[in-house]
C-alpha cells in the first residue's frame, strides 16, 4: 500500500484501498532524508533462528481485494508452487472473501495455505493479521465482523481498542506504507515510530508482532528498511520481509494499474501517484527475495518461522446448526412425529397402507440421518407464513417428501404423483437434502426479517453473490481507464457480446467458438475475440461521428479485457440463501452489511459453501428462501376474489377449471407461470396437455434445454401416433408409461436402475448424480459400466443392458426432477384458472406484480384486450396508486404506471383527493404541490383529460407550475383555462405520448398506424396466418417484444413480434442472424420474411422461419419511440 489520501465516501461498490501510493522520490518525504543509510554488513541472527534458502510470502492480495489485487487465488497458488514458496498467505483487504477458492487450490497443488487479512483501523492505518491456529482464525473473524458491522457499508474501520481486546492468537505485521508504523516514521521520525511499535508489541506480544520490510527497488526503500530494522531491535520484535504482492507475475502489472484507475474512477494518464511506481509487486522467488534482503537474512528466515507456526486449516472451523424449539418432554424427532400425525390426518384423511408405509419409511430415514431439527426449522418458517397469510411452497427435490406435504410445505401429494423420496434424501447421500422455499415475492422481506429476529443478527446472515466482470462491463471499464470517453466506451462494449464471440471470424479462420478450442483457456479465446472486435471496428465504415473516434481503439484492450473477465467486482445478496447458526457466525466467518437495509451477508457464495462441504467437511447449512412473483400474483388474486365474492381459495386443494386445458392447447398462455415463453407456445399445441401430469411434462421438457426438448418432442410425436412407443421391456412400462417410453425425469433414471439392476434408492440417486453433466466423464463411464454389469447379473440379456445404458446416458445433461416440475405445473394451472374465471383480477394482479415473466406491460395490456377486458387509462380523479378492478370486464391503470412518479406524488395526490375531487388543472397544481416534471408527466399521458385535452393540460401546467401562495392570483386558473384552446393531439401523437410516459399504449397499437403501408407491401397481420397454407413465404410486421438466444439453442435466435391482432413467433438461423444482425438486435419495428411453419395435426402451432429482416419505414412520422423488447439469454 502507500500514501496518505484520506478515506472518503463513494458510490463504488467496494473500495478497500483508498490510497495514494508512496513514490520513491525521497525529496517528497523530508523525514526520510534524515534516515541513515543501511549498514553494508549483514545483521547478526538470533541464536534460535537458522539461515534458510526458503521463503514464504505473508502479504499477498488476490482479486478478492476488489479492484486492487489483479490475480485469481488459483493463479497465485500456481505461481507459488512453480517458484517453490514454503507457504503462501492471502491477506485481502477487509475480509476473507477468496479463502475457500484459495484453500482448495492449495489442497490441489500441495501449497501450504496461510489465512489472513489486511484490516483498516479507525485512524485509517492498515495492519496485516494472520491466523496461526483456530483461536487466531476466530479472532480474525471477530475483528473483521466488528469492523464491518459497526460502520457503514464499504467503510469498515476497526477501533484499536477492540483489536487489543481480541488480539489473542493473532500474528500481526506492520503492513505497508499505509501502516501506522510506516506512516509515523515518514511523518514524525524514528522516536514516534518506536512509540507506535511499543503499543502494538504490548497488544500482540514480542512473539506475535513483526515489523514488515519491503524492497520494491524504490529509492526510499533502503533507508526506510534500515530505520524499521532499528526500531524492531529497539522494541524487541522481529522483522519480516514481504513483497506486498498484488499479482502473480509481471504480466498482470498493467491490469493492476487499470483496476486501480477503475477503483478511483480516473484514467491511467490522470492517475498519477494513485498507481504503484513500478511493476515489482508480484510473487517473487525465494532467490529473488534473498537478494533483495541480503542485509536482512533474519527477515527472510522469519517468513519461514511464521509459516511453520501457521497450522490452521479450514476443516478446523466449527459450525453448529441451531436446535429448533420443541415443547417440554419432546425431542425434535418425537415432536416431528407428532406433527406428522396431525398433518397425515389433514392431508391424508383416508390414508391407505401405501401412504402409511411411505410416511413410516421417510420417518425412519429422517431418524437415521438426524434430520428432524432441520425439517422443524423449515416448518417454523412456513408456520409463520401461514399465520401471516403469506403464500409459500417448495421446489427442487423436496416436494418428493410426504413428510413435507404433511407439514404443509407443499400442496403436491408425492404419493399420488409417484415422486421418488430418494431424490430428496437417502442414507447413501452424504450431504443434507435441499429444501427450497418459494415465498410470495412482495412478502419475502417479512419472512427474511422473521428469520433474523428468530435467530438474532449475530447468528443469521444471507449468502453473498460475487458480482464479476462480464464482457460488456469489462470492455466499458477498461476503455474508460485507457481514456476512451464514456459514451464511446459504451459503443465499444456493445460491439459484441459473449454469445457472439463464437461468430467472429478471427484471422480468416472461421467463426470462433468456445467449444472449438478445447485446449484454449477462456482468456486466450477472449483475447482472440477482442482482437476481432478491435479489427472489425477499425475496418468498418463509421455509422456516426461519435463512432468514428472509436474505430481505432487502444490495442491494450486486446490484452486487458480478457484478463479482467470474471474478476470479482463487488458483493451482492444471493437470491435466497440464508445461513443460520447455533453460535455467533463470527466464530467461523465475518458478516457485513448488505446494500439493502436490514440485511447482512457472509463473505462466501453458494459455490464456496459447496466446496466447504465437499472438500473440507464443513456443512454450513443454507436455507433457500426464494421470492416468486407468481405467488404474489396468486395471493393478490385470492384476496381480491374473496373480497368481491367471498370465495376462499388456497394452494392446497385448488381445483382447476377444465376449460384451461383448451386454452393451453391453443398456446393462449401469456401471463401464465412457466408456460408463456415462445418455446412453450410452440410445444403446448403439440403435446395437447389435459391434466397436471401433462403440464408437468411440458415444464420439464422446455426449461432445462434442447436435450429435454428433444425428449419432449418424442413424447408429443408418440402421443400423436407419429412414432412407435417402445418401453424396451415390459418391466419398465410402469416407470416410463407417463412419458411413453422416453426418459424425461431424473426419478425415472433412478427407478430404471432400481427395477432392472436391483439398486437401492440411495444407490440409484448416486447413479443419477454420476450421470449428470456436472460429473466427470470417468465417473459417467464407471457408473454406466456398473449399471450394465448389474443388469446382466440379474439375468437380463447384454443387448438389453446396453439399450438401457444408452437410454440412461442420453438423459445426462437435461434430466429434470419430476418433484420440481409438479409444483410448478400446479402454479401454472392455478394461474390459468384465475385468468379464465377471474380475468379482471388476474390482469390487475399481473400488472401490479411487474416486472415478472416474459412480457412487458404493453404486451400484457394487449393480451387483456384480446380476452375481452376493457383497459382504462390513468385518471387523476379515478386512479389509485396501483391498477384496480372497475368491474368484471374493466380495469383501470394506476398512477404507479406513470414513468417518474414516486411515492411522494402518491402521497400528495391522495392527501389532496381526500378534500374532494379536483376541479381544474389549476386546482391539481395548487392542491398537490407537485413538481413541474410530475405534472407534465400526468398531463402527457392523459391523466388530466377531465379538464381538457392533453395539449391544453400541458400548456396550463407549464404556466401554473411553481406558482403558489400569493403568486397564485384569484382568477388566474380560469383565465388560463379559457385561453387554452390548443389543437388536440392526433391519435398517433397520443399513442407516442403513452409510450413515452407509460411504456405502453391504451386503445391504439403502434402498428395500426403503419397497417395501410404494410398492406401495400403485402405484409400479413398475425391473425391472418392461421388461414394460410404451410410452407408459404410470407411477410409479417410488428413490434419486437422478446428476443432470446439461449445458450443451448445452437446459436439460433428466437423472436416474438406483436401487432394489433396478436403475436408471431419467429426463428432465426445463425446465418440469417449474421446477415441481418443490426436489424434483428436493434430495431424495435420490423418486417420479417420467411417460411410459414405449421404443425398440422399437432394443434396447428405456427412459427415463421425467418429468411430476411428489415425495419418498418417510419419516415412518415416525426418520432417513434415504442416500448423496448424483453431480451433473454
Amino acid at each position: 500500500m502507500g500514501g496518505t489520501v484520506p478515506r472518503q465516501r463513494s458510490s463504488v461498490a467496494r473500495q478497500p484501498c483508498r490510497t495514494r501510493l508512496l513514490p520513491g522520490d525521497r525529496r517528497r518525504w523530508p523525514s526520510l532524508l534524515a534516515l541513515p543509510r543501511p549498514h553494508r554488513r549483514s545483521m547478526a541472527l538470533p541464536r534460535n533462528l537458522r539461515l534458510t534458502a526458503e521463503y514464504a510470502e505473508l502479504h499477498c492480495h488476490t482479486n478478492y481485494s476488489f479492484l486492487d489485487g489483479a490475480s485469481f487465488p488459483e493463479e497465485l497458488v500456481d505461481r507459488a508452487r512453480e517458484i517453490g514458496l514454503r507457504a503462501l498467505a492471502i491477506t485481502d483487504h477487509e475480509g476473507i472473501y477468496g479463502i475457500v477458492r484459495f484453500a482448495l487450490a492449495c489442497k490441489e497443488k500441495g501449497v501450504k495455505p496461510i489465512f489472513g487479512a489486511e484490516v483498516t483501523l479507525a485512524d485509517d492505518a492498515h495492519l496485516i493479521l494472520l491466523a496461526p491456529d483456530l483461536d487466531g482464525y476466530q479472532s480474525l473473524c471477530r475483528v473483521l465482523n466488528h469492523a464491518h458491522m459497526t460502520n457503514e457499508k464499504d467503510m469498515p474501520a476497526l477501533p484499536f481498542s477492540f483489536l487489543a481486546d481480541h488480539a489473542a492468537g493473532l500474528i500481526a505485521l506492520s503492513a505497508c506504507e499505509r501502516g501506522e508504523l510506516h506512516a509515523a516514521l515518514a511523518s514524525a521520525g524514528e522516536a514516534a515510530a518506536r512509540g507506535v511499535a511499543h503499543r502494538y508489541r504490548d497488544v500482540f506480544g514480542t512473539e506475535n508482532y513483526y515489523v514488515e520490510l519491503h524492497n520494491h527497488l524504490r529509492q526510499a526503500d533502503g533507508p526506510r528498511n534500515a530505520a524499521l530494522a532499528r526500531i524492531a531491535r529497539a522494541v524487541g520484535v522481529g522483522i519480516v520481509a514481504t513483497n506486498n504482492a498484488h499479482y502473480a507475475t509481471t504480466r498482470r502489472a498493467l491490469l493492476h494499474h487499470v483496476v486501480t484507475a477503475i477503483r478511483h474512477r480516473t484514467t491511467l494518464d490522470d492517475a498519477g501517484d494513485l498507481l504503484r511506481p513500478n511493476d515489482e509487486y508480484y510473487l517473487k522467488t525465494p532467490a529473488q527475495m534473498r537478494r533483495l534482503f541480503t542485509l536482512y537474512p533474519e527477515a527472510i528466515a522469519n517468513t519461514v518461522a511464521i509459516a511453520d507456526r501457521c497450522e490452521f486449516a479450514l476443516r478446523d472451523a466449527q459450525y453448529e446448526f441451531p436446535s429448533p424449539e420443541v415443547p417440554p418432554n419432546h425431542t425434535p424427532q418425537s415432536w416431528l412425529e407428532t406433527l406428522i400425525e396431525v398433518g397425515q390426518a389433514r392431508y391424508y384423511p383416508n390414508a391407505d397402507d401405501t401412504v402409511r408405509a411411505r410416511i413410516a419409511y421417510e420417518l425412519s430415514i429422517v431418524r437415521q440421518l438426524r434430520l428432524a431439527g432441520y425439517l422443524l426449522v423449515f416448518r417454523d418458517i412456513v408456520d409463520f407464513c401461514h399465520r401471516e397469510g403469506i403464500l409459500v411452497s417448495i421446489r427442487g427435490s423436496a416436494p418428493a417428501s410426504a413428510l413435507l406435504h404433511c407439514l404443509g410445505l407443499c400442496p403436491i401429494d408425492p404419493v399420488r404423483h409417484n415422486l421418488v423420496f430418494e431424490r430428496f434424501a437417502s442414507l447413501e447421500r452424504e450431504e443434507l437434502p435441499d429444501i427450497d422455499l418459494d415465498i410470495a415475492h412482495e412478502d419475502r422481506e417479512r419472512v427474511i426479517q422473521y428469520v433474523y429476529g428468530k435467530y438474532g443478527r449475530e447468528r443469521a446472515a444471507m449468502v453473498c453473490e460475487v458480482n464479476t466482470y462480464r464482457w460488456k462491463s469489462a470492455v466499458r471499464d477498461v476503455a474508460k481507464a485507457l481514456g476512451v470517453p464514456r459514451e464511446q466506451a459504451i459503443i465499444l462494449s456493445k460491439a459484441t457480446d459473449e454469445r457472439e464471440l463464437k461468430e467472429l471470424d478471427v484471422d480468416g479462420g472461421g467463426p470462433l467458438g468456445w467449444g472449438q478450442h478445447p485446449r484454449q483457456s477462456t482468456v486466450a479465446v477472449a483475447r482472440a475475440a477482442m482482437t476481432a472486435v478491435v479489427t472489425t471496428l477499425a475496418g468498418e465504415e463509421p455509422a456516426s461521428p461519435t463512432e468514428r473516434s472509436v474505430r481505432a481503439p487502444d490495442s491494450r484492450l486486446i490484452t486487458l479485457v480478457p484478463q479482467l473477465l470474471n474478476t470479482p467486482r463487488h458483493l451482492s445478496i444471493h437470491v435466497g440463501g440464508f445461513v443460520i447458526s447455533a453460535r455467533p457466525l463470527s466464530d467461523i466467518l465475518p458478516i457485513e452489511p448488505a446494500r439493502m437495509i436490514d440485511r447482512s451477508i457472509i463473505p462466501w457464495d453458494k459455490d464456496d459453501l459447496t466446496t466447504l462441504a465437499e472438500e473440507f467437511g464443513i456443512n454450513l447449512i443454507k436455507l433457500d428462501l426464494l421470492g416468486l412473483g407468481m405467488l404474489s400474483l396468486v395471493s393478490r388474486c385470492f384476496r381480491a376474489i374473496q373480497a368481491r365474492s367471498g370465495d376462499s381459495l388456497a394452494l392446497h386443494g385448488f381445483e382447476y377449471d377444465p376449460g384451461v386445458f383448451d386454452s393451453i392447447c391453443r398456446a393462449d398462455t401469456v401471463g401464465l407461470f412457466q408456460i408463456e415463453s415462445r418455446a412453450q407456445m410452440a410445444f403446448l399445441p403439440r403435446l395437447q396437455p389435459r391434466n397436471l401430469r401433462d403440464v408437468a411434462i411440458s415444464v420439464g421438457a422446455i426449461r432445462p434445454g434442447p436435450g429435454a426438448y428433444q425428449a419432449g418432442s418424442h413424447i408429443a410425436r408418440r402421443r400423436a401416433g407419429l412414432e412407435r412407443i417402445d418401453y424396451l421391456t415390459p418391466e419398465l412400462r410402469p416407470v416410463l408409461e407417463e412419458t411413453l417410453g422416453i426418459v424425461l425425469w431424473q426419478e425415472q433414471v433412478m427407478q430404471v436402475a432400481m427395477i432392472m439392476a436391483g439398486y437401492s434408492g440411495g444407490e440409484a440417486d448416486q447413479l443419477r448424480r454420476a450421470m449428470s453433466s456436472k460429473r466427470s466423464t470417468e465417473q459417467m463411464e464407471t457408473a454406466s459400466r456398473d449399471l450394465v454389469e448389474r443388469i446382466v447379473a440379474r439375468g437380463h440379456l447384454p443387448a438389453l443392458a446396453q439399450e438401457i445404458k444408452k437410454m440412461v446416458a442420453g438423459f445426462a445433461g437435461y434430466g429434470f426432477p419430476r418433484a420440481h416440475a409438479y409444483p410448478f405445473a400446479h402454479l401454472a394451472l392455478i394461474s390459468a384458472t384465475l385468468k379464465l374465471r377471474y380475468p379482471a383480477e388476474f390482469y390487475v394482479a399481473l400488472l401490479n406484480c411487474q416486472p415478472m415473466g416474459f412480457y412487458a406491460p404493453h404486451t400484457l395490456i394487449w393480451d387483456a384486450y384480446r380476452h375481452g377486458i376493457r383497459v382504462l387509462s390513468v385518471d387523476i380523479q379515478q386512479s389509485e396508486w396501483e391498477t384496480t378492478v372497475v368491474d368484471e370486464r374493466t380495469i383501470r391503470l394506476g398512477l404507479k404506471v406513470v414513468d417518474g412518479l414516486g411515492s411522494h406524488a402518491q402521497d400528495a395526490i391522495e392527501r389532496a383527493r381526500a378534500d374532494g375531487p379536483f376541479r381544474s388543472v389549476a386546482d391539481v397544481v395548487a392542491r398537490t404541490g407537485l413538481a413541474r416534471d410530475d405534472l407534465e408527466a400526468l398531463a402527457g399521458v392523459g391523466a388530466l383529460l377531465a379538464f381538457g385535452s392533453r395539449r391544453d393540460a400541458l400548456w396550463q401546467v407549464g404556466e401554473l407550475a411553481g406558482l403558489s401562495g400569493p403568486r397564485f392570483l384569484p382568477g388566474l386558473a380560469e383565465a388560463l383555462a379559457e385561453t387554452a384552446t390548443l389543437e388536440p393531439m392526433t391519435p398517433f401523437e397520443e399513442t407516442q405520448s403513452d409510450y413515452r410516459g407509460l411504456g405502453l399504449s391504451v386503445g391504439h397499437h403502434v402498428i395500426e398506424y403503419f397497417r395501410p403501408a404494410l398492406r401495400v407491401r403485402r405484409v400479413y397481420a398475425a391473425n391472418e396466418l392461421p388461414g394460410l397454407p404451410r410452407n408459404l413465404i410470407v411477410r409479417v410486421g410488428g413490434l419486437v417484444i422478446t428476443r432470446q438466444r439461449p445458450e443451448t439453442a445452437r446459436d439460433f435466435t428466437f423472436m416474438t413480434i406483436e401487432d394489433e391482432t396478436g403475436l408471431v413467433n419467429a426463428i432465426v438461423a445463425p446465418a440469417v442472424y449474421r446477415a441481418h444482425r443490426a436489424c434483428i438486435r436493434g430495431e424495435p419495428l420490423v418486417i420479417l420474411e420467411g417460411r410459414l411453419q405449421r404443425d398440422e395435426g399437432w394443434g396447428g402451432a405456427i412459427n415463421l422461419l425467418v429468411k430476411r429482416c428489415w425495419p418498418i419505414d417510419t419516415s412518415a412520422v416525426e418520432t417513434i419511440d415504442p416500448p423496448r423488447s424483453h431480451d433473454f439469454r
